[in-house]
């Protein structure tokens, strides 16, 4: 047992698992347990610590289930270099394959094995040890280095491997969406036409073929930023990833692109709802990072964005009236940001009938009856708004379904 345990100590790949706060109190206690030092208070107290911290952060109850997860999931030397490359280095997969072979004799320590050496080391106490709280540990298949490479060069490791919708930050952090707003295509009723080219795009950007970036343009509430989200669920087998990045942080995709590069993954990169001032201090550079400055965007990225401006920037009366000697410039300055999108997807307000169309589909997914009463409540809920779009008509059976 002594060597099983000092084993870990040679662990170097995959050394991050045994960091794990669940695995620092299992081994701390199997250490007192194997110990020749005989304080059966202590190694009860430090048997339900394990089991307090197993209890409250593991999902499943089966320890071999949460060591495998992290094992799947860690961001190592081999997972971060998934190629070819490390296939053929025999000496870093040996290491890899000894090591996994190191954890699966750790997880042999299961419940029974445990209260055995609860008895062999405390016999006088056996009433007590009859009634160790139990956990879980089906380790009847050992881990498979194969299955793991080829898991890393699908799912990729880290927090990419656990979520699929992140957010970049000024501090060049990027955290995942845990409760992400998942949509499905089949809920946005209207825009085919435009969503069709998405996904189209997407596919081949995906399928490794040549995509252009999308800014989608058009009124609030058409369902621009739900459409972008929706590719998550149409594409769940290639594993999309979707990073979302505020204006604020635009300075800092070069730095973003570094950190996707080399991942087995492909991401969107998502800028919502963006729009800039005249003034904007770094406007030039902003337009450089979308496309044209010296660090390359990588193949596995592809950036998709929405405003409510045809040009992206907010022009004032005094800029249409040319106070500028080089007005001509200026204007080209702005337009030049849109055209950094190969598509331009344009959503426009809804006229009265696919207005009362949408109401009609939602109405019907939601089992209402549709009649000229109803379509009149619509209309006058719209105008209440100002608008008819797709989210008015959604909001619309909301309020109705809540009043009636």
């Amino acid at each position: 047992m002594i060597t099983k345990l000092t084993s870990l100590l040679l662990v170097s790949i995959f050394k991050n698992v045994l960091k794990d706060k669940i695995l620092v109190s299992f081994v701390e206690f199997l250490d007192g347990l194997s110990s020749d030092e005989k304080d059966f208070s202590k190694d009860l107290k430090s048997y339900s610590n394990f089991i307090s911290e197993f209890y409250e952060i593991s999902n499943s109850q089966n320890l071999y289930e949460y060591v495998k997860n992290l094992i799947y999931t860690d961001e190592n030397i081999i997972s971060k270099g998934c190629t070819d490359c490390i296939k053929d280095n025999i000496t870093l997969l040996e290491t890899a394959k000894y090591e996994l072979k190191l954890f699966d004799n750790l997880l042999s320590f299961d419940y029974e094995t445990i209260k055995d050496l609860f008895l062999f080391k405390y016999s006088r106490m056996s009433e007590l040890i009859s009634h160790l709280p139990k956990f879980n540990c089906d380790n009847k298949i050992n881990f498979d280095l194969d299955d793991i490479i080829n898991s890393y060069s699908k799912k990729g490791y880290g927090i990419f491997s656990c979520y699929s919708a992140f957010k970049y930050t000024e501090e060049c952090a990027i955290n995942p969406v845990k409760y992400f707003d998942s949509v499905n295509f089949g809920d946005l009723k209207n825009y085919k036409y435009q969503q069709d080219i998405l996904k189209n795009n997407t596919l081949a950007f995906l399928q490794g073929k040549q995509a252009n970036n999308i800014l989608l343009y058009g009124d609030r509430g058409c369902g621009k930023s739900s459409s972008v989200k929706a590719l998550i669920n149409e594409f769940k087998e290639y594993n999309l990833k979707i990073i979302q990045v505020y204006k604020e942080a635009f300075l800092k995709l070069p730095e973003l692109y570094e950190k996707l590069r080399n991942l087995p993954l492909k991401f969107v990169i998502f800028a919502d709802d963006i729009s800039f001032d005249e003034d904007e201090k770094n406007f030039s550079s902003i337009k450089a990072i979308l496309e044209g400055s010296l660090s390359n965007k990588p193949d596995n990225v592809i950036i998709y964005a929405t405003t409510n401006r045809m040009h992206l920037v907010k022009e004032s009366f005094s800029s249409r009236e040319g106070n500028e000697v080089h007005y001509n410039d200026t204007i080209d300055e702005m337009v030049s940001l849109s055209d950094r999108f190969g598509i331009m997807l344009t959503f426009s307000s809804l006229t009265k009938y696919e207005y009362l169309d949408i109401v009609r589909q939602i109405a019907s997914d939601c089992c209402i009856t549709v009649d000229e009463k109803l379509n009149l409540k619509a209309c006058e809920f719209a105008m209440q708004k100002g608008i008819m779009t797709p989210r008015i008509a959604r909001q619309f059976i909301i309020d109705f379904i809540s009043n009636n």
